[in-house]
């Protein structure tokens, strides 16, 4: 059996946070490998993508680069229309051996949100789920979300919860991430603030090269 977690985004830019979340996934459920999934035309981004897909392709393989358990799916890049996650999820398992088990990396505020993505019902039982939640934040409205749609909690683990028709599984992440955000990234840069810690060495000089994020 071979463990693939996928981590979409926008990636504008990938900064340091997205590359501990892939490493804290594959450290706590032995994934074998990390899919980096860039959005094209993202449909549940509220605000407006900065650089076009070719920056943040070049910075987000920059980013991965020298990790070999990393790599990048181009699957959303070539999509004129909105990147819908069940479409990139069927597509991924069409393509995949049939040995492969996805885990698919979300945030605690986008699973909470997950009721309103398209095709959402489909989607809580075609794959496996990560649920990357903050240390110390109340898993109450989660644990509410998966109880209605069919999950039950196992008896032998706080975080691993099985739907009780489709078996896929829902596991939380509780290791501490460091909080970082692409919007923060961009608004230090454009102020003329401290940013370069909070991403990548290659990442933080090919932005400087290609003065992004500058107005």
């Amino acid at each position: 059996m071979v463990g693939i977690g996928l981590l979409g985004g926008t990636f504008d830019p990938v900064h340091n946070g997205h590359l501990q979340l892939g490493e804290a996934a594959m450290r706590n459920f032995g994934l074998d490998k990390i899919l980096f999934i860039p959005a094209a035309h993202p449909p549940h981004k509220k605000e407006k993508i900065v650089c076009e897909i070719s920056h943040r392709l070049q910075m987000l393989q920059l980013g991965v680069a020298g990790n070999d358990f990393f790599e990048i799916s181009e699957i959303e890049i070539s999509r004129s229309a909105p990147s819908y996650t069940i479409e990139t999820i069927h597509g991924l398992q069409q393509q995949a051996e049939a040995d492969t088990r996805f885990y698919f990396i979300i945030g605690y505020d986008a699973i909470l949100e997950i009721e309103t993505w398209y095709c959402w019902q489909e989607l809580l039982i075609s794959t496996n789920f990560i649920v990357a939640v903050r240390p110390g934040f109340s898993l109450e409205k989660v644990v509410r979300l998966l109880d209605r749609n069919g999950f039950i909690l196992q008896a032998q683990t706080r975080n691993k919860w099985v739907h009780r028709q489709h078996n896929n599984e829902i596991w939380f992440l509780t290791d501490q991430i460091v909080d970082i955000s692409s919007t923060d990234v961009r608004q230090r840069i454009e102020e003329n603030r401290d940013w370069r810690h909070m991403v990548p060495a290659a990442v933080s000089s090919y932005i400087v090269e290609k003065t992004l994020y500058v107005n």
